[in-house]
Order: structure tokens, then sequence, then C-alpha cells
């Protein structure tokens, strides 16, 4: 079980959508925490649905500014327990352990002269009682100079008032893997800078109950900002398979390997019977043919698109 959030900077385009839809499919999320989304929540819905997640508390952008929204799958009983235009806060419930933990998905204000305003926001929204809490995020600032490379440094100030924010509430950074920084401006040259500015933190009791918790940053694409995957347990490659529907594709048509499948078993002079049993056994070879030859075409899409993902990341 995992959990995605990724400054995704805008779902009216159907670009990050489509790199969104891979995202859930691929880390099968239980919870999905989207920032500056840019659009409002009729948007939301249609987005929810095209990920098959089952639940989705949105926070409208004002004009094309900010939005952000949590999605979930049913498997988990999520309460809303407050939110802002920088914040959702929620009750998770696990239905398999009957856990509960609170999670909170953070949006720094992007203004420097505002920020301290977040840290505020960020103090009062520490659970009033002792109880896992997961804060994840993008916050817009970092908390050592380490955490930013290129142009000019940050200034002391403004990252203490970020660190004190973050002692108060008890926090500290989930175990991270993958790239070291998970935000850049895409120019070239001097002016190239990159920063990590996007985490997940937890609290003590949070580190007790997920002790193998990690928060793996991936490579960014259609968005400045790297997408988080946090996961509460070590990855389990022990996936479940489920049975597939079998349906034929309209782009099948224009691969001509598809074609010598389907013209291979019309031709196949097995018969068990003849008549129905004749055109029924066709049909079935048909189909086999036509689903692993479709398994091997998606073992090798998924392999080019791993590796460009990694070159990607890498660049």
């Amino acid at each position: 079980m995992s959990i995605i959030v990724w400054n995704c900077r805008w779902l009216r385009n159907p670009r990050p959508v489509r790199i969104l839809k891979k995202l859930v499919k691929d880390k099968c999320p239980n919870l999905v925490f989207l920032v500056e989304t840019k659009t409002g929540r009729q948007r939301l819905e249609s987005v929810r649905r095209s990920l098959r997640l089952d639940g989705c508390f949105a926070v409208d952008s004002v004009g094309l500014s900010g939005g952000i929204a949590l999605l979930w799958k049913e498997e988990w009983e999520v309460t809303i327990i407050n939110y802002t235009r920088w914040h959702i806060s929620a009750l998770v419930k696990e239905e398999v352990n009957g856990q509960t933990w609170q999670f909170t998905g953070f949006y720094g204000h992007p203004e420097t002269a505002k920020r301290k305003g977040s840290w505020q926001l960020l103090e009062m929204l520490k659970p009033p009682t002792p109880m896992a809490w997961l804060c994840a995020g993008d916050f817009n600032e970092i908390q050592h100079q380490k955490e930013k490379q290129g142009t000019a440094s940050r200034p002391y100030k403004q990252i203490e008032d970020f660190r004190r924010a973050v002692e108060f509430c008890g926090l500290q950074d989930l175990y991270s893997l993958g790239q070291s920084f998970t935000w850049s401006n895409n120019r070239r040259g001097r002016d190239f800078t990159k920063e990590r500015i996007d985490r997940a933190m937890v609290n003590k009791e949070w580190n007790e109950l997920f002790s193998s918790g990690t928060c793996t940053v991936l490579a960014a694409v259609r968005s400045d900002h790297s997408p988080l995957c946090i996961s509460k347990h070590k990855e389990d490659n022990g996936k479940r398979k489920r049975r597939v529907c079998f349906r034929y594709e309209a782009a099948w048509d224009l691969k001509d390997e598809c074609k010598k499948i389907v013209e291979k078993a019309k031709k196949a002079d097995r018969m068990s019977g003849g008549g129905g049993n004749s055109v029924r056994l066709k049909l079935e070879l048909c189909k086999r043919g036509l689903m692993q030859w479709n398994q091997k075409e998606k073992v090798q899409t998924q392999k080019d698109i791993n590796q460009k993902l990694e070159k990607i990341s890498h660049l």
C-alpha cells in the first residue's frame, strides 16, 4: 500500500492526467494528494473517475493559482477533519488492521513574504492528542543549505523559521530513496537551480507504527516537481493476479503480427466435431495467440518507458 504526493502544476491539460494515471496504475496507491491542480471540483471528479478511485475532496483554485485535492480508495476509511487553501487533513482508518492515523497534505505559500503564515498553520495542525501523523506535500522551503544547488543561497532566517515549526510539531523526514532534489527551474547554465522542497515528514508515533516506511522520489515528468511515493511497508513483489476479460483492441488492426495470428487461427485444421465446435476452437486459438502477443508487447513497452524514465531521472 502506498501514497502518492505530487505538485502536478495543472490538471486541465490531459498530459499530466496521463502521467498521473500511469503513476496510479504502477504504484496502486490508496491515497493521492495533489498540489497546484489549477482547477475546480468538477474537473477533479472527472480525474477521480479516470483514475478509478472512490473518494475525492478538492479545494478549488483561485483563478489559475493553487488548488489542492485528496483522492482515495474505499479500502481506507478517510474522514476529512479540516482544510484551507493550503492544506487538507484527514483521519485514515485502515480496514485490514483497524489502525487510525492522521494524514495532512500541505502546500507552503509560494510567496516568501507570506511563508511565515504557512508555518503558523503547520503548528496548528499538530494533532491535539498523541496520534500517528504523516505530513507531506510541497513546502516550498528547504531545511538545510545542502538541499539547494545553483544561484543564490537561501537566507538563514527563512530556513530557520521552517525548521522551528517542524521541531515544534515533532516531525522528521521519512527515510528517503531516489533522487536528492524534488524541484528544478528547468533552466540552463548558471541559472539552473534544483531544490528539495517536496517532502514527507512523520512524528514519533507514525514511525513506531510503520517502522519500515519509505519515501521514494520519482522522476519529474510534465511538471517541474518530482512525485513522491510513500510506502508504509517494504515493497512486496507478490502481487495478486486478477482475471482479465479479453477484448479485441481496434488498434491491433495496424499491427502485422496481430493479422498473422488471426490468419493462423483461421487456417487451423484441428477440428473437434466440426460445425460450431470448429468455430469455437478457432476463436479460442485466436484469443490465446492475441493475449500472449499482447502481453509481450506490454512488457516491452513498459521496459521502454522505464528506460526513458531512468534517463529523465539521470538528466
